[in-house]
């Protein structure tokens, strides 16, 4: 499908949008699942490419255009990112039952491709994301916090050597996933000093708190670099809002 081609050099955009808007409503579950001959849902192609396909359109026209996307985003939140919702309610319920349950290989992994996954809307929806993140926020940060005290505890045990063991390099690939969802909703989000204030205090002894307790060998300077990068600017977007 080239619908964007058609909206950006089209003679006639307004038609365009309404038109894609009556095509979604009425079939919008085949824009989520993948058609033959293609790699990849249309929702996954045009989502990587909203910011070029609204680039030329006027406002009105974004708004449709954004009403069809959102009509494909309800329709591919009863596929496949229901599925994800589901994997990360059970997983947080298990753990609930027994923390050991988060220590599994596979279940770190399935957690990192939950994260992934939402950083990739996070970096299309924006804003819009609000709601998503909220539900995961609080429990995304006690994982992060665990995995942190799992990384400290392995190289207390291991030494050095067990900060190059695959199961500590996939503890690793969580935490940082996790911050780069954050940084991706913070820098694509429009409302950054009311969503500051909603997500930094949370964050500050899960994240902020973390660098400074664990071992030196557990530190990642990755990880410190990211830190020294985004901290100034969430901090930023609190504290300007207090002044206000």
């Amino acid at each position: 499908m080239q619908f964007s081609a058609v909206l950006v050099s089209g003679p006639l955009p307004d038609m365009a949008c309404d038109t894609f808007l009556k095509i979604v409503q009425k079939c919008k579950r085949k824009f989520v699942i993948v058609q033959v001959g293609e790699s990849e849902p249309f929702v996954s192609e045009l989502l990587s490419g909203l910011p070029t396909t609204v680039a030329d359109l006027e406002p009105h026209q974004i708004h449709t255009f954004y009403e069809s996307v959102g009509h494909m985003i309800q329709a591919e939140s009863d596929l496949q990112k229901r599925i994800h919702a589901e994997q990360w309610v059970e997983i947080i319920g298990q753990a609930h039952q027994s923390v050991d349950f988060l220590k599994d290989q596979d279940v770190i992994r399935t957690v990192l491709n939950i994260l992934q996954t939402n950083t990739s809307a996070a970096s299309s929806l924006g804003t819009y994301f609000l709601s998503q993140i909220s539900l995961i926020f609080l429990d995304m940060l006690n994982v992060y916090r665990m995995y942190s005290e799992l990384i400290s505890s392995s190289i207390a045990e291991g030494g050095p050597y067990a900060s190059t063991t695959s199961y500590v390099k996939l503890l690793r690939s969580v935490k940082r996933e996790t911050l780069k969802l954050i940084e991706t909703f913070l820098d694509k989000a429009e409302d950054q000093p009311q969503i500051g204030k909603q997500f930094v205090p949370p964050m500050m002894d899960p994240v902020l708190g973390d660098y400074a307790r664990n071992l030196p060998d557990a530190r990642n300077q990755k990880y410190k670099a990211a830190m020294i990068e985004d901290v100034p600017r969430i901090f930023e977007a609190v504290f300007q809002c207090t002044l206000e």
